[in-house]
């Protein structure tokens, strides 16, 4: 038992942190509306092949969902703003780490797919420009291998140069984009409207009755629209992307950038599928479905649009392999931070570029450049992530009920956007059956290397047991060391506010399922030593008791209770803020937000706080009515050396 002061007499909420330079919109937006927005270029082609005709009706269906999703990714991660996506809401309102952990290995699994298939695709426009007779990746005169692998090596030096400078060139990038759909849009329109262009009205009737009778009339309407809205919903990739580095935006820009991508992807994917179906055969943009808005402008307009597009494509393709690199950097520093990935991926972001970069390029040379496959898997990957964070909102109204937030939805709006996600990921397994048996091959490559650290441990004493009935006395020894020094590096904090039993004992629990800890601080904030707990002591020591592979120490701090004390005790024991946790804030007020705690974690909701508080206030009465004329507090203080 401890008293911790500051040694140098500074009250700890007077400390000053330093704040990182924040994203303003326009870069928050840039750097996940590339992958979304560049998304019209293969998703226009896949919706008129799956759909014809009935298209835009797909489209808008993809547009409601995404809607939808508007308000719950708004719900959950103002709640719990941190880098990390579902992973982050996940560890905050489940009591398993390590499921967690596993779901994470989706988007991970996604941003790879997302970074090597968008490479190979931009690799693939510049190719139609520089060559378009020589396609095949392996073809000799065919550059799509070097050109994507100097994509993946080129934003990995971007991104190593820092967020704030690569969000400048994305921004660039966006914007170009933009005035690029929009150009395509308007000249499209004109062609198509005026007839002195070059699509007269007879050709938009003709094409109309062609489209009409290449989709098989009305027969089988509902499955085509089912179909085409499973690929509509490849044009919302990145819409998670934001989610994974909040924690570099300034605040109050998250819901802003789901907006702004909203609009964007709505408007480009609605008016480019209609123009389609009006301005070309779809037979045609089916066969050309690889660069289909590249034929669009070569109807529309002639070559010089085509190959206006073509460059377009190249760089917004290109880009949203920096949106991988930004969001899986997001993602792999809090999972590292949390002990689910070595610490070393949350003290440095240029060890995740690196190895993410490497695994880009090995998987660009192992498919040979055929990208088939790793985008279907992308496609499981993507809808599958969607689908658990709609679910995650209802997990997260019911364990964190309390916890302040931008909005609180309606239950029937995640559940409704999860269904529509149910149906998208139902079509792609219909339409491509044979990929499942190949998404479950990457997705439990990466889960089994991702648990095989979060359960070192277990495996470690398990080949501990094994060198011991082989005799082998002096290898046993040794692992069981590094099972030690593991340990002792990884201790952890909870904040107790109240001598509960009830509610230590579901900490000290938590902890021993979850993390590799062996020694725990419990730490109990007081301003006035009237009001420390009387019991607090006598409480610890009996868990101490309990849990003999623990260590428990319980310390006072004198102080308030924010962000300046955590960093200062993080900074005097060694512990990441990510391993220091505490029941769920219900305050609103700045600096004492959850997203001023400097990342700690929830491990318990106020549901059960609720029902512990009851017990408290028991306990409290008993207390006064048995109070001697000095305060417990002292006597608590007094005992420990204070």
């Amino acid at each position: 038992v401890l008293v911790h002061d500051s040694d140098d007499g500074r009250v700890y909420d007077s400390l000053d942190l330093d704040e990182s330079a924040k994203l303003g919109e326009l870069e928050s937006t840039a750097l996940c509306g590339n992958d979304i927005t560049g998304s019209c270029f293969y998703v226009t082609g896949a919706m008129a092949t799956a759909a014809g005709v009935w298209a835009p009706f797909a489209a808008v269906f993809a547009s409601f969902t995404l809607w939808l999703f508007r308000w719950v990714y708004t719900e959950a991660v103002t709640a719990l703003p941190f880098n990390g996506g579902i992973y982050n809401v996940l560890l905050n309102t489940v009591r398993s780490k390590k499921v967690a952990g596993l779901v994470a290995t989706l988007t991970i699994l996604s941003y790879l797919a997302t970074a090597v298939v968008s490479a190979l695709s931009a690799a693939s426009y510049m190719q139609t420009i520089i060559d378009d007779t020589r396609m095949h990746p392996m073809e000799s005169g065919c550059y799509i291998l070097p050109i994507s692998i100097f994509l993946i090596v080129f934003f990995a030096g971007l991104k190593l140069v820092g967020v704030s400078e690569s969000a400048k060139v994305a921004s660039v990038m966006f914007v170009i984009h933009l005035g690029t759909m929009l150009l395509l849009m308007i000249v499209t329109f004109l062609a198509v409207a005026t007839p002195v262009k070059s699509i007269p009205f007879s050709a938009v009737g003709e094409n109309l009755r062609a489209n009409f009778q290449y989709t098989g009339g009305t027969s089988k309407i509902a499955n085509k629209i089912v179909l085409g809205f499973s690929n509509a919903m490849l044009g919302v990739s990145g819409f998670e992307t934001s989610a994974n580095f909040i924690e570099e935006q300034k605040e109050g820009v998250f819901p802003k950038t789901l907006r702004n991508m909203w609009y964007a992807v709505s408007t480009i994917n609605i008016i480019l599928i209609i123009e389609c179906v009006f301005a070309t055969r779809l037979k045609d943009v089916a066969e050309n479905r690889d660069n289909a808005l590249a034929f669009l402008g070569l109807t529309a307009a002639g070559r010089w649009l085509q190959v206006w597009v073509s460059l377009d494509a190249f760089m917004i393709l290109a880009a949203a392999v920096l949106t991988s690199y930004v969001g899986v950097g997001g993602l792999a520093a809090r999972m590292g931070g949390d002990r689910c990935l070595p610490c070393q991926f949350a003290s440095s972001h240029r060890l995740t570029t690196v190895i993410f970069m490497l695994i880009c390029i090995s998987l660009v040379l192992v498919l040979k450049g055929d990208s088939v496959e790793l985008a279907a898997c992308y496609s499981f990957a993507f809808l599958s992530v969607m689908f658990l964070f709609a679910m995650s909102v209802l997990v997260l109204q019911m364990q964190r009920p309390k916890l302040p937030r931008d909005m609180k939805n309606n239950a029937f709006i995640p559940v409704l956007a999860g269904l529509l996600v149910l149906v998208a990921l139902m079509g792609t397994l219909a339409s491509s059956p044979s990929v499942l048996s190949t998404f479950l091959a990457y997705l439990s490559t990466l889960a089994s290397l991702i648990g095989l650290y979060m359960y070192r441990l277990k495996v470690m004493k398990l080949f501990q047991k094994l060198l011991a009935l082989c005799c082998l006395t002096r290898l046993e020894k040794k692992l069981g060391g590094l099972v030690d020094s593991i340990r002792q590096q990884s201790s952890v904090v909870y904040f107790s506010k109240n001598a509960n039993i009830c509610r230590l004992n579901k900490a000290i629990q938590y902890i021993n399922q979850n993390e590799d800890a062996n020694h725990v601080r419990v730490v109990h904030v007081y301003r006035d030593e009237y009001t420390v707990p009387q019991n607090l002591v006598l409480l610890c020591q009996l868990l101490d008791a309990m849990y003999p592979s623990l260590r428990i120490d319980l310390i006072f701090v004198k102080g308030s209770f924010g962000a300046p004390m955590i960093m200062r005790l993080s900074a005097d024991w060694n512990v990441q803020p990510n391993l220091m946790f505490i029941t769920c804030p219900a305050s609103g007020e700045a600096g004492r937000r959850l997203q001023d705690l400097r990342g700690v974690r929830v491990i318990m909701g106020h549901e059960e706080e609720a029902a512990l508080d009851a017990l408290d206030d028991v306990e409290e009465a008993d207390d006064q009515e048995a109070a001697m004329p000095r305060p417990a507090g002292l006597d608590v203080l007094a005992a420990a050396g204070h």
